[in-house]
């Protein structure tokens, strides 16, 4: 059945005759319309990938600064906790009146 429609569907279709005419070589190049509209699309896609790479360049520099900056808060931060944390220590010393330098250097004279 399959091979019946397929040799109808051969014999109805036109098959085409060839024309010894000699084609027009105006017809099949592009001439200098077709140079020049080339060369302005490859000047456009050279000019948008160049702003792309720019673009993408001062992006990338702004995330860098702002990771450095992030970095820099939070050392910050951390040196503030830390003070904090030896200001509360240093005056709860005071307040016994011991000096807390002494008792680490104690603590080292016994591990020796």
């Amino acid at each position: 059945m399959n091979q019946v429609v397929t040799t109808l569907f051969l014999a109805a279709t036109a098959t085409p005759t060839p024309t010894d005419q000699p084609f027009d070589p105006v017809d099949v190049t592009p001439g200098p319309v077709g140079f020049f509209a080339t060369a302005a699309l490859f000047i456009a896609v050279g000019l948008i990938a160049m702003s792309l790479m720019r673009r993408s360049a001062r992006a990338n520099a702004r995330y860098d600064i702002r990771e450095q900056l992030e970095r820099e808060e939070l050392e910050r931060k951390a040196r503030e906790r830390e003070g904090g944390e030896a200001a509360a220590a240093g005056s709860a010393s005071e307040a016994e009146g011991t000096d807390p330098t002494q008792e680490a250097r104690g603590d080292e004279d016994r591990r020796s």
